[in-house]
Protein backbone atom coordinates (compact mmCIF):
# COMPACT_ATOMS: atom_id res chain seq x y z
CA UNK A 1 0.00 0.00 0.00
CA UNK A 2 1.53 3.40 -0.98
CA UNK A 3 2.36 5.82 1.80
CA UNK A 4 0.46 8.65 0.10
CA UNK A 5 -2.52 8.55 -2.26
CA UNK A 6 -2.25 12.18 -3.39
CA UNK A 7 -4.78 11.82 -6.21
CA UNK A 8 -7.26 10.32 -3.78
CA UNK A 9 -6.60 13.07 -1.25
CA UNK A 10 -7.26 15.75 -3.88
CA UNK A 11 -10.52 14.04 -4.86
CA UNK A 12 -11.66 14.18 -1.24
CA UNK A 13 -10.50 17.80 -0.93
CA UNK A 14 -12.56 18.82 -3.97
CA UNK A 15 -15.61 17.04 -2.56
CA UNK A 16 -15.22 18.73 0.82
CA UNK A 17 -14.89 22.21 -0.68
CA UNK A 18 -18.05 21.62 -2.74
CA UNK A 19 -19.90 20.40 0.36
CA UNK A 20 -18.99 23.42 2.48
CA UNK A 21 -19.96 25.79 -0.31
CA UNK A 22 -23.36 24.16 -0.70
CA UNK A 23 -24.13 23.28 2.93
CA UNK A 24 -23.71 26.71 4.48
CA UNK A 25 -24.37 25.62 8.07
CA UNK A 26 -25.56 27.78 10.93
CA UNK A 27 -28.02 25.17 12.17
CA UNK A 28 -27.92 21.56 13.28
CA UNK A 29 -27.35 19.18 10.36
CA UNK A 30 -26.39 15.77 11.80
CA UNK A 31 -26.32 14.01 8.44
CA UNK A 32 -24.04 16.61 6.86
CA UNK A 33 -21.78 16.54 9.91
CA UNK A 34 -21.56 12.75 9.68
CA UNK A 35 -20.63 13.00 5.99
CA UNK A 36 -17.92 15.57 6.78
CA UNK A 37 -16.56 13.28 9.50
CA UNK A 38 -16.33 10.33 7.10
CA UNK A 39 -14.63 12.42 4.44
CA UNK A 40 -12.14 13.78 6.98
CA UNK A 41 -11.32 10.24 8.10
CA UNK A 42 -10.78 9.25 4.46
CA UNK A 43 -8.53 12.29 3.89
CA UNK A 44 -6.38 11.35 6.89
CA UNK A 45 -6.13 7.77 5.70
CA UNK A 46 -5.16 8.84 2.15
CA UNK A 47 -2.09 10.82 3.26
CA UNK A 48 0.14 9.63 6.09
CA UNK A 49 1.53 13.02 7.14
CA UNK A 50 1.43 15.00 10.39
CA UNK A 51 0.69 18.41 8.84
CA UNK A 52 -2.19 17.01 6.80
CA UNK A 53 -3.65 15.34 9.88
CA UNK A 54 -3.50 18.61 11.82
CA UNK A 55 -5.32 20.52 9.05
CA UNK A 56 -8.04 17.89 8.71
CA UNK A 57 -8.53 17.63 12.48
CA UNK A 58 -9.16 21.39 12.38
CA UNK A 59 -11.76 20.95 9.65
CA UNK A 60 -13.49 18.19 11.58
CA UNK A 61 -13.59 20.22 14.78
CA UNK A 62 -14.82 23.39 13.07
CA UNK A 63 -17.51 21.46 11.21
CA UNK A 64 -19.00 20.40 14.54
CA UNK A 65 -19.47 24.11 15.29
CA UNK A 66 -20.76 25.01 11.83
CA UNK A 67 -23.44 22.32 11.76
CA UNK A 68 -24.90 23.04 15.17
CA UNK A 69 -27.63 25.40 16.32
CA UNK A 70 -25.43 27.67 18.41
CA UNK A 71 -21.84 26.33 18.57
CA UNK A 72 -20.71 29.00 16.13
CA UNK A 73 -22.46 31.90 17.87
CA UNK A 74 -19.42 33.33 19.66
CA UNK A 75 -16.87 32.73 16.91
CA UNK A 76 -15.44 35.80 15.20
CA UNK A 77 -12.59 36.43 12.77
CA UNK A 78 -12.05 40.09 11.97
CA UNK A 79 -15.41 41.44 10.84
CA UNK A 80 -16.85 37.96 10.31
CA UNK A 81 -19.14 36.49 12.93
CA UNK A 82 -20.82 33.18 13.62
CA UNK A 83 -21.16 30.68 10.78
CA UNK A 84 -19.35 33.00 8.33
CA UNK A 85 -16.33 33.09 10.61
CA UNK A 86 -16.32 29.30 11.00
CA UNK A 87 -16.57 28.79 7.23
CA UNK A 88 -13.63 31.15 6.76
CA UNK A 89 -11.54 29.09 9.19
CA UNK A 90 -12.58 25.84 7.52
CA UNK A 91 -11.53 27.13 4.10
CA UNK A 92 -8.19 28.22 5.56
CA UNK A 93 -7.67 24.73 6.97
CA UNK A 94 -8.55 23.15 3.62
CA UNK A 95 -6.13 25.58 1.91
CA UNK A 96 -3.40 24.43 4.30
CA UNK A 97 -4.23 20.83 3.46
CA UNK A 98 -4.01 21.55 -0.27
CA UNK A 99 -0.71 23.38 0.22
CA UNK A 100 0.73 20.41 2.07
CA UNK A 101 -0.42 18.05 -0.69
CA UNK A 102 1.40 20.24 -3.22
CA UNK A 103 4.53 20.16 -1.05
CA UNK A 104 4.37 16.37 -0.76
CA UNK A 105 4.10 16.18 -4.54
CA UNK A 106 7.28 18.24 -4.99
CA UNK A 107 9.63 16.71 -2.44
CA UNK A 108 10.18 13.72 -0.15
CA UNK A 109 8.37 13.93 3.17
CA UNK A 110 9.59 13.64 6.72
CA UNK A 111 9.07 10.54 8.80
CA UNK A 112 5.31 9.78 8.69
CA UNK A 113 3.01 9.50 11.63
CA UNK A 114 1.38 6.09 11.99
CA UNK A 115 -2.33 6.76 11.39
CA UNK A 116 -5.13 5.61 13.62
CA UNK A 117 -7.25 4.14 10.86
CA UNK A 118 -11.00 4.38 11.05
CA UNK A 119 -12.81 1.04 10.60
CA UNK A 120 -13.64 0.30 6.99
CA UNK A 121 -17.25 0.22 5.92
CA UNK A 122 -18.60 -3.17 5.02
CA UNK A 123 -20.94 -1.77 2.36
CA UNK A 124 -20.32 -3.37 -1.04
CA UNK A 125 -20.99 -1.24 -4.12
CA UNK A 126 -21.19 -2.50 -7.69
CA UNK A 127 -20.59 0.17 -10.36
CA UNK A 128 -21.98 -0.56 -13.83
CA UNK A 129 -20.35 1.93 -16.20
CA UNK A 130 -18.94 1.45 -19.71
CA UNK A 131 -16.88 4.67 -19.81
CA UNK A 132 -13.45 3.78 -18.46
CA UNK A 133 -12.64 7.25 -17.09
CA UNK A 134 -16.01 7.61 -15.37
CA UNK A 135 -15.74 4.12 -13.89
CA UNK A 136 -12.23 4.80 -12.62
CA UNK A 137 -13.26 8.10 -11.03
CA UNK A 138 -16.23 6.54 -9.26
CA UNK A 139 -14.13 3.59 -8.14
CA UNK A 140 -11.45 5.86 -6.65
CA UNK A 141 -13.96 8.13 -4.89
CA UNK A 142 -15.83 5.25 -3.25
CA UNK A 143 -12.73 3.19 -2.45
CA UNK A 144 -10.99 6.04 -0.64
CA UNK A 145 -14.18 6.63 1.35
CA UNK A 146 -14.01 3.06 2.59
CA UNK A 147 -16.48 1.20 0.38
CA UNK A 148 -15.80 -2.22 -1.09
CA UNK A 149 -16.15 -1.60 -4.83
CA UNK A 150 -16.50 -3.73 -7.96
CA UNK A 151 -16.90 -2.50 -11.54
CA UNK A 152 -18.79 -4.02 -14.46
CA UNK A 153 -18.67 -2.49 -17.94
CA UNK A 154 -21.88 -3.86 -19.49
CA UNK A 155 -25.42 -4.62 -18.36
CA UNK A 156 -24.84 -8.33 -18.89
CA UNK A 157 -21.67 -8.31 -16.79
CA UNK A 158 -23.38 -6.19 -14.14
CA UNK A 159 -26.27 -8.65 -13.88
CA UNK A 160 -23.92 -11.65 -13.54
CA UNK A 161 -21.70 -9.92 -10.96
CA UNK A 162 -24.76 -8.84 -8.99
CA UNK A 163 -26.10 -12.40 -8.86
CA UNK A 164 -22.71 -13.74 -7.81
CA UNK A 165 -21.74 -11.13 -5.20
CA UNK A 166 -25.08 -9.63 -4.10
CA UNK A 167 -23.82 -6.07 -3.49
CA UNK A 168 -25.48 -3.80 -0.94
CA UNK A 169 -26.12 -1.14 -3.58
CA UNK A 170 -25.56 -0.64 -7.31
CA UNK A 171 -24.51 2.58 -9.08
CA UNK A 172 -25.55 2.21 -12.69
CA UNK A 173 -25.28 4.15 -15.95
CA UNK A 174 -28.32 4.13 -18.25
CA UNK A 175 -26.56 4.25 -21.62
CA UNK A 176 -24.76 0.90 -21.67
CA UNK A 177 -23.38 -0.83 -24.79
CA UNK A 178 -25.48 -4.01 -24.73
CA UNK A 179 -28.72 -3.33 -22.83
CA UNK A 180 -29.70 -0.03 -21.24
CA UNK A 181 -29.90 0.54 -17.50
CA UNK A 182 -33.68 0.25 -17.56
CA UNK A 183 -33.45 -3.30 -18.91
CA UNK A 184 -30.80 -4.14 -16.33
CA UNK A 185 -33.00 -2.81 -13.53
CA UNK A 186 -35.92 -4.92 -14.76
CA UNK A 187 -33.75 -8.04 -14.92
CA UNK A 188 -32.45 -7.42 -11.40
CA UNK A 189 -35.98 -6.98 -10.06
CA UNK A 190 -37.09 -10.24 -11.71
CA UNK A 191 -34.21 -12.20 -10.16
CA UNK A 192 -35.00 -13.21 -6.53
CA UNK A 193 -31.35 -12.97 -5.41
CA UNK A 194 -30.99 -9.36 -6.63
CA UNK A 195 -34.55 -8.01 -6.40
CA UNK A 196 -33.97 -5.97 -3.24
CA UNK A 197 -30.63 -4.34 -4.19
CA UNK A 198 -31.03 -0.51 -4.10
CA UNK A 199 -30.25 1.04 -7.49
CA UNK A 200 -28.75 4.50 -8.06
CA UNK A 201 -28.69 5.85 -11.61
CA UNK A 202 -25.70 8.01 -12.54
CA UNK A 203 -26.34 9.13 -16.10
CA UNK A 204 -26.21 11.90 -18.67
CA UNK A 205 -29.93 11.28 -19.32
CA UNK A 206 -31.41 14.06 -17.22
CA UNK A 207 -34.79 15.03 -18.67
CA UNK A 208 -38.02 14.81 -16.71
CA UNK A 209 -39.04 11.81 -18.82
CA UNK A 210 -35.68 10.13 -18.14
CA UNK A 211 -36.11 10.60 -14.40
CA UNK A 212 -39.67 9.30 -14.50
CA UNK A 213 -38.60 6.28 -16.52
CA UNK A 214 -35.73 5.43 -14.17
CA UNK A 215 -38.09 5.63 -11.20
CA UNK A 216 -40.56 3.33 -12.92
CA UNK A 217 -37.74 0.91 -13.74
CA UNK A 218 -36.85 0.63 -10.06
CA UNK A 219 -34.05 3.13 -9.53
CA UNK A 220 -34.20 4.65 -6.05
CA UNK A 221 -32.22 7.77 -7.06
CA UNK A 222 -31.42 9.49 -10.38
CA UNK A 223 -28.18 11.54 -10.40
CA UNK A 224 -26.96 13.46 -13.43
CA UNK A 225 -23.46 13.43 -14.90
CA UNK A 226 -21.03 14.80 -13.99
CA UNK A 227 -22.13 13.46 -10.64
CA UNK A 228 -21.80 15.61 -7.51
CA UNK A 229 -19.55 13.50 -5.22
CA UNK A 230 -21.36 14.75 -2.13
CA UNK A 231 -24.77 13.82 -3.53
CA UNK A 232 -23.58 10.31 -4.35
CA UNK A 233 -21.88 9.80 -0.98
CA UNK A 234 -24.99 11.09 0.78
CA UNK A 235 -27.21 8.58 -1.04
CA UNK A 236 -24.81 5.72 -0.33
CA UNK A 237 -24.69 6.65 3.35
CA UNK A 238 -28.46 6.18 3.54
CA UNK A 239 -28.24 2.54 2.38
Amino acid sequence: MPLHDLDGARTILTAMIALFRREQGGASKPHTLDLVSKMCDAAVEAVNDVDCRVAIRGVKSLASLLYSDDGHADVHVGTLRGADAVRFQIMNALSSYRGRLDALQRRPTSRPEVPALAPHKVVQVLIVEDNADAAASLYKLLAICGYSVRVANTATEGFEVAKRTRPDVMVCDIGLPDYDGYALAAALKDEPSTATIPLIAVTAYGSTDDRSRSKSAGFKVHLGKPVDPNALLRELAEN
